[in-house]
């Protein structure tokens, strides 16, 4: 079950903050630039998509850790809000820094999804196996929505319900998402809080630029 739980973590997590244009060549899937313009069905592309991309991938006994990393880039950011998540993870700090220092934030959360889950989609055979089912019932208030998934392996008796926190600008973009009721903005938050209360905020951000 832990290892089910990583895979996850790492599948979602980096398609939900990492970046998409690459798509799938041999596994049909809809382009999200073609698909609906409602919640639910703009998910349900962006998934297709994400996942026969790393099913080629695999296909092609090419998941090294850099194609991966490279697969990972590409595939998502037109379709995330990174700004608006990195703001959330920071809190009351946010409003105090300037936009370089926002920037650095931005790339500090991007950098360190890549560097803690990415060893896990190399390692995952079972991609053909992944069963994801988007809940047509999602919730929408004004322009912010929320969209449940229905994650499971096949021939593993452990289901999981992701929640989806999405946003309406141009299009719907993913902010955040709970995995059995924990939000992975909530875990960079605490993680951001500790840091700031022990280094202060110009301390970490020299740290943060001592590693790029």
């Amino acid at each position: 079950m832990k290892f089910v739980l990583n895979i996850l973590k790492a599948f979602l997590i980096n398609f939900l903050f990492i970046g998409i244009i690459h798509a799938a060549t041999t596994c049909p899937s809809i382009s999200p630039q073609l698909a609906g313009d409602g919640p639910t069905e703009q998910v349900e592309a962006i998934i297709n998509d994400v996942v026969c991309a790393f099913i080629d991938l695999h296909n092609q006994n090419n998941g090294a850790l850099t194609s991966t990393i490279n697969l990972t880039k590409k595939k998502i950011i037109p379709y995330i809000d990174l700004e608006l998540s990195t703001e959330l993870a920071l809190g009351d700090h946010w409003n105090n820094l300037n936009l370089q220092q926002k920037k650095i934030f931005e790339r500090d959360i991007k950098n360190s999804l890549i560097k803690d889950y990415v060893p896990y989609l190399v390692d995952y055979p079972d991609w053909e196996n992944i069963n994801i089912v988007v809940d047509k019932n999602f919730s929408q208030n004004e322009n912010f929505a929320r969209v449940k998934l229905h994650f499971s392996i096949q021939n593993d008796g452990y289901p999981l319900t992701i929640i989806l926190k999405l946003i309406q600008s141009e299009r719907w973009k993913i902010y955040d998402l709970d995995i059995q009721s924990v939000s992975l903005i909530d875990i960079f938050k605490i993680g951001y809080d500790s840091k700031i209360k022990r280094q202060g905020i110009e301390r970490l951000i020299d740290k943060m630029l001592s590693k790029s």
